[in-house]
C-alpha cells in the first residue's frame, strides 16, 4: 500500500507541471485582440535567442487556415508565443522549437475560443491593416480604407510614465491621430529606458535582456487599448550607438525576430530601420535583413522603412516583396531645397511608374511652438504629392518626451527645453493636423490623385513657395487644390455650373465660399483666406 503512494504523487504533480507549462493558453479571447500563449522551459539556455534558432506555434483556424507565429524568450525558463486570432471558433496549436529535444517547449499542443470583440475601436471592429495589391492605401481587414496619420513619439515608450502615456494617446485619440511612431530599443536619441535599462548588449552577438521588453509591451498595449496602431522602429540607423549600425548583420536579424515575436500579435506596422541609409553601399545590407526578417517569417504587421531626409529608396526597392509601405522624410524646415525635391523631386516624378504602394512622409517639418505655418504647408504639400495614403507630424518636444529642463540626447540642443512634450500637444500645428484629418476623411480620400495637369499655371515655376497642388479622383468628382499663400487658381476646366465649389481654410478649421470666374476654358477662383487653404470641387448629382 505504502509503495504505491510515490507513484501515485508523481503522476499527480507531473499533471500539475504539464498544466503550469501551458497555464491560462486554453483561455477564450476576443476576435482581432492578442493570444498570449506561456510555456515554461524543462532546459536552461546561456544565450536562448542563439541557442534556440525557432521556437514558435502553428496555428490551426476554425476554417482550416495555418499560421506559424514566432515566439520569444521572457526572461529565466518563460517561453511566449503571441498571435491575433481573425476568426471566431476553435482555434488549434502545436509548438514548434528548434531544440527538439526540449519536450517542454517542442510539440505541446492546446486550443482555445475566439469569441467576438465587444471594443468599439475600428482595430478591433473592421480588423487588423493589409495593403490591398494594386493600391496606393490601407485598410482594414473588412475593406475600409485607413487614413495614415502618425504622430512622431520616438522616445514615448522609453521614458513615459504610465500617465503620461495614457494622457498622450488620449489627447492624440481625441485629434484624430490613428498611428504612434516610436523606437523599440536604446538608439542615438536614448541610451536607456527611464528605468536605465537597455535592450541587449553586445554587436557581433548579442544579448537580450526581456526585462527591458515588458516595460515596451505595456506602452505597445496602451496604444492599441486606445484603437491606435503602433509604428514600432526595430533598428535605428542613424548614430554608433544605435542598433542599425553597431549590430553585424546576423545581430540585428536576430534583434528584429525577437522585437517581431513580441509585438506582431499587436496592431502595427513595422519600421525595419530608423533614419538609415538604405541606398548605395548600405542596400545590400538592408534588403538581406528585410528579406530575413520578413521574408522567411510569417507575419501579421505591414513593414516599411523610415529613412532619413531627402531619401528616397521607392525605385531601389520596388522589387522587395516585403515592403508594403514607402516612407519618406522631408527635413525640418520647407527650405527652397526641401519644397522642390518634394514637389518636383524623385518622389512625385516616380510613384507612378512603381509597383502600387502607400507612400507616406512620415517626419514631415516639426513643430517648435512658433512654426504652426510652416508646419502645415509641410504636410500638405507632402498630402498632395502622391495618391493621398496619410501624412504624420512630428514636434521638438514631443518626439524625445522632454519634461521641463530636460534637453534631447545626442541632438545639438544646449539649452534646457522651456516646454514639455505635454504643452506640445496644444501647439497650433498640432492641433491643426486634426482639421487636415476630418477634412480628407469627410471625402473619399483613397480615390485621390495627383492632378497638376489640371492647372492653366503654376505659380509655384517662379517662386517654389507659391506651389499649387491637384488632387483628383479617376472622374474628376472630386477636385481639390491646395494653395500655400492667398492669391488666384487657374483650372483647365469648362463646366462651371456642374460643380459645387468651397475654401478650406486650413489654419482655422473653417469653410468659406467659392466664387468663380470663367474666362474662355479657364475657371479661376481667388482665394479669400490670407494663409494656405484648399479648394474643393464636388461634381453636383
Amino acid at each position: 500500500m505504502n509503495k504505491k503512494k510515490p507513484g501515485f504523487l508523481c503522476i499527480v504533480l507531473l499533471f500539475l507541471v504539464t498544466n503550469f507549462y501551458c497555464s491560462g493558453n486554453n483561455k477564450t479571447i476576443e476576435k482581432w485582440h492578442k493570444k498570449e500563449l506561456t510555456f515554461i522551459s524543462q532546459k536552461s539556455y546561456s544565450n536562448p535567442v542563439y541557442e534556440v534558432d525557432f521556437f514558435g506555434a502553428e496555428f490551426l483556424s476554425p476554417s482550416g487556415e495555418k499560421f506559424v507565429a514566432r515566439g520569444f524568450w521572457d526572461g529565466k525558463g518563460t517561453w511566449k508565443v503571441r498571435f491575433m486570432p481573425n476568426q471566431t471558433g476553435k482555434w488549434r496549436f502545436t509548438t514548434i522549437c528548434s531544440d527538439d529535444s526540449n519536450h517542454s517547449l517542442n510539440k505541446i499542443e492546446g486550443s482555445f475560443q475566439c469569441i467576438r470583440n465587444r471594443s468599439t475601436h475600428d482595430i478591433y471592429q473592421r480588423g487588423s491593416l493589409l495593403h490591398p495589391p494594386g493600391s496606393y492605401h490601407l485598410e482594414h481587414n473588412d475593406g475600409k480604407p485607413f487614413l495614415y496619420i502618425g504622430c512622431t513619439a520616438w522616445n514615448g515608450g522609453l521614458y513615459s510614465t504610465p500617465e503620461e502615456w495614457n494622457l498622450y494617446l488620449s489627447n492624440r485619440k481625441k485629434h484624430g491621430y490613428s498611428v504612434i511612431q516610436l523606437v523599440t530599443t536604446q538608439w542615438r536619441g536614448a541610451l536607456h529606458n527611464a528605468e536605465n535599462e537597455i535592450a541587449f548588449t553586445g554587436t557581433e552577438k548579442i544579448t537580450v535582456n526581456p526585462s527591458f521588453f515588458k516595460r515596451m509591451d505595456e506602452r505597445i498595449d496602451r496604444i492599441n487599448a486606445y484603437g491606435l496602431v503602433a509604428a514600432p522602429v526595430m533598428l535605428w540607423a542613424l548614430g554608433d550607438m544605435s542598433p542599425g549600425v553597431s549590430l553585424s548583420e546576423e545581430a540585428a536579424i536576430k534583434l528584429a525576430e525577437y522585437i517581431l515575436a513580441r509585438y506582431d500579435a499587436n496592431h502595427v506596422i513595422w519600421n525595419l530601420g530608423g533614419d538609415g541609409h538604405y541606398l548605395n553601399e548600405h542596400e545590400k545590407k538592408w534588403k538581406k535583413i528585410g528579406r530575413k526578417v520578413f521574408g522567411e517569417n510569417d507575419h501579421q504587421g505591414l513593414v516599411t522603412l523610415h529613412p532619413r531626409g531627402l531619401s528616397w529608396y521607392g525605385s531601389a526597392y520596388n522589387d522587395e516583396k516585403w515592403l508594403d509601405m514607402v516612407s519618406y522624410q522631408t527635413g525640418h524646415t520647407n527650405s527652397q531645397k526641401v519644397i522642390q525635391w518634394k514637389t518636383k523631386g524623385p518622389v512625385a516624378t516616380t510613384w507612378m511608374n512603381l509597383t502600387p504602394r502607400p507612400i507616406i512622409d512620415t517626419e514631415p517639418v516639426y513643430e517648435n511652438g512658433n512654426n504652426a505655418d510652416e508646419v502645415r504647408k509641410s504636410a500638405y504639400w507632402s498630402i498632395f504629392t502622391t495618391p493621398v495614403a496619410g501624412i504624420s507630424y512630428g514636434s521638438h518636444t514631443i518626439w524625445p518626451w522632454l519634461r521641463k529642463g530636460d534637453k534631447p540626447v545626442n541632438h545639438g540642443e544646449k539649452e534646457p527645453s522651456p516646454i514639455t512634450w505635454y504643452d506640445a500637444l496644444f501647439h497650433e500645428g498640432s492641433i491643426q493636423r486634426g482639421y487636415l484629418t476630418n477634412f480628407f476623411r469627410n471625402i473619399d480620400w483613397w480615390r485621390l490623385f495627383p492632378a497638376n495637369h489640371l492647372l492653366k499655371e503654376q505659380p509655384g515655376l517662379l517662386n517654389c513657395t507659391h506651389w499649387q497642388s491637384v488632387l483628383a479622383s479617376d472622374k474628376k468628382d472630386i477636385i481639390l487644390v491646395y494653395l500655400p499663400i492667398q492669391e488666384t487658381v487657374k483650372l483647365n476646366l469648362t463646366q462651371t455650373k456642374s460643380y459645387s465649389a468651397k475654401w478650406f481654410d486650413t489654419a482655422n478649421n473653417k469653410f468659406l465660399k467659392a466664387t468663380p470666374e470663367q474666362h474662355n476654358n479657364v475657371l479661376e477662383y481667388y482665394s479669400p483666406v490670407e494663409s494656405d487653404a484648399i479648394l474643393m470641387l464636388l461634381k453636383k448629382n
